[in-house]
């Protein structure tokens, strides 16, 4: 019998059918391809996912995959796993397009099987488009694998947050948490003990018990069909205490959106938005950059990757220079290379610089984000004649599959050193804007980072030609970031749970806009939530600043956030792709232009891009883009050869 089947009697008939449990396949860990197929090349099972598949399996369930691609594939890259023989290869599926492609035979009613009730079926998927259908379809769905078995079992999801007492901060508590069916989706508050996650009512019931203080939040069952996004009202922010400038009421004052608020909080509003409701629409009226976080399910945010770096200089000790080769290549950085590549991600040249398509948009709901994705994967691919090796990281997020973007230089070791930037742009604060057709250029937002990724990579795989780096360095370009960070948890998650040695990540959002002096750049490190984090990062900023000072000398010293004063924050604390590393405990800076105000009375007044989001972000100060990332440059080398 394959293993998975249905179970047979002692004389040879087919018993009850068994339970099933399908999983999408961009939850079992590291799965990529290149840009040439649509065929996976390598699927990874995390250890997290082989321990869930292992479990469900010992108590008699099928197991299957439903993937983004062709099937055959999976079942080939899947052969090596430690999974590969506990999954029924009869139920590998091919995509999840409507209900009937999740209600046919090999789910609920196995060949040869008693007919009557059909077995308990559970699709486990992180979107929830895709739990929706599942559940039109007649089965049940859960957004995390740790959470298949209690809902195979007919238990009732919720979401909790859950907050430790002053009096008990120091006591290990997390573990108790994981021991419970309990995937957090957000670490909240000054160190982190305030907990926003999906649980049972058992669960919920345990921690009362146990002394937590537990919140429910929303309707049972909204999990199921929802998924959490934290809205920040930095209108209502800046109006103050007792101010009725906001926008809930506009938003969620009537009846009908009203019960999607899950709570309202310092940090703004948690909202859990329905299957068939996208994000989009929801563009706070004067929202700051980073307004708009999704908060997916990861138990790494409770269990946080600790990757040591030095936290700073010993007394007397110098920062090690670059050599003169270094800075002779550092300096080909220019302008020029800026403005060669900048024009076609912005949309006023052709794609491929000769005759093809000019790219109007980059947000994941114009038809040109694919294209934009294939094009810098092979901007990538040509660095080197194919020095780098460069796959697509596929996630699923609105009934779409979106990509990331990795391209790997290898070093002598494992330790990453990550360079990033979000490729995707929006135009949501237009008049009128329709985010599937009309232009969002983005020369600021993002395209100035992207562009900055490129020639970084350029310069350090020439670099790697005069020696090879001890730690291996990697240029990530994420997408859907304007839909709330979503491609860089999704890489993030990942990352974490296979444990990845990541000692730096170095992010680059809207590092072009400088009209007025001085030639001053942000640096932002804050993680509020965790002080070991935030003085991990702090030493990447400041590593920058000491980098700008010899291959960028026309640059301000970085403003750092958040700065020396005793209990100061930093304003884009959790705002940018970065953050999605420091959740998960991994050392992360974002470098931004002149956007937010301060750190310390001193700081020049801020000049944030009046084209933010708008159909005129087209203005990019090509000189300003090449100091702050031929700074990065030298910061990611060094950190990666020292």
């Amino acid at each position: 019998m394959r293993m998975g089947a249905t179970p047979e009697t002692a004389d040879g008939t087919p018993s009850e059918p068994a339970a099933v449990v399908l999983f999408d396949v961009t939850l079992l860990g590291a799965v990529r391809r290149s840009r040439h197929s649509s065929r996976y090349d390598r699927i990874d099972v995390s250890p997290e996912v082989r321990e869930v598949v292992e479990h469900l399996h010992g108590r008699g369930v099928r197991l299957g995959v439903v993937t983004t691609g062709e099937d055959d594939a999976v079942a080939n890259h899947l052969g090596a796993s430690p999974v590969a023989s506990l999954l029924d290869v009869d139920l590998v599926l091919a995509g999840i397009a409507s209900p009937e492609a999740l209600g046919g035979t090999a789910i609920t009613t196995p060949a040869g099987a008693p007919t009557g009730t059909p077995p308990p079926s559970v699709l486990v998927a992180t979107d929830r488009n895709d739990r929706s259908r599942a559940i039109q379809a007649g089965l049940r769905a859960c957004p995390h694998p740790r959470l298949a078995w209690p809902v195979l079992n007919g238990m009732r999801l919720r979401y909790v947050r859950v907050t430790v007492p002053d009096a008990h901060a120091d006591v290990q508590w997390r573990p108790v948490l994981l021991a419970l069916p309990f995937v957090p989706i957000r670490v909240a508050g000054d160190g982190g003990r305030t907990v926003y996650a999906i649980t049972t009512n058992a669960a919920a019931a345990q921690l009362d018990d146990l002394g937590f203080l537990v919140d429910r939040l929303g309707a049972e069952d909204g999990p199921l069909v929802t998924d959490v996004y934290l809205l920040r009202d930095d209108q209502q922010v800046r109006s103050g205490f007792l101010a009725a400038e906001g926008s809930s009421t506009g938003r969620f004052g009537d009846d009908a959106d009203a019960g999607n608020v899950l709570a309202s909080t310092a940090e703004g509003l948690y909202v859990a938005f329905p299957a068939g409701r996208s994000v989009e629409s929801y563009h706070f009226d004067g929202a700051h950059h980073g307004h708009t976080e999704s908060l997916l399910p990861d138990v790494s945010l409770l269990q946080p990757v600790a990757v040591p770096v030095r936290a700073g200089l010993a007394a007397g000790e110098e920062e090690p220079g670059l050599g003169d080769d270094a800075k002779r290549i550092l300096a080909e950085l220019t302008p020029e290379v800026i403005a060669a590549d900048l024009p076609r991600y912005a949309g006023t040249a052709t794609l491929d610089g000769a005759g093809a398509h000019t790219i109007r948009s980059r947000h994941i709901l114009h038809p040109d984000n694919p294209m934009v994705v294939e094009g810098l994967a092979k901007d990538l691919e040509s660095i080197g004649d194919g020095a780098l090796e460069v796959r697509l990281h596929p996630f699923r997020h609105e009934s779409r599959l979106l990509h990331n973007i990795e391209a790997t230089l290898a070093g002598e070791t494992d330790d990453l050193v990550l360079v990033t930037a979000h490729l995707d742009s929006t135009a949501a604060y237009s008049p009128g804007y329709k985010a599937d057709r009309d232009d969002a250029p983005g020369a600021d937002d993002d395209a100035s980072g992207v562009v900055a990724v490129l020639n970084v990579a350029r310069l350090l795989h020439r670099l790697a030609q005069l020696g090879r780096p001890r730690c291996t360095i990697r240029f990530v370009l994420f997408n859907a970031e304007e839909h709330g960070l979503v491609g860089s948890k999704a890489y993030a998650s990942e990352q974490a749970a296979r444990r990845s040695p990541i000692v730096a990540v170095f992010q680059l959002d809207m590092i072009g806009f400088n009209r007025q002096a001085p030639r001053s750049y942000e640096i932002h490190a804050g993680c509020a939530r965790s002080p070991d984090v935030q003085e991990r990062s702090l030493a990447l900023a400041q590593r920058i600043g000491r980098m700008a000072q010899e291959v960028s000398p026309e640059l301000e010293a970085p403003q750092v956030c958040p700065g020396a004063a005793p209990g100061e924050r930093d304003l884009a604390d959790g705002r940018s792709d970065h953050a999605s590393f420091q959740s998960v405990g991994y050392a992360a800076c974002a470098l931004t232009e002149d956007f937010f105000a301060g750190p310390g009375l001193d700081a020049p007044k801020a000049e944030p891009n009046p084209n933010y989001h708008m159909t005129s972000d087209t203005f990019v100060d090509e000189a300003y883009t090449a100091d702050i990332a031929r700074a990065v440059a030298a910061a990611a080398w060094l950190m990666a050869t020292m």
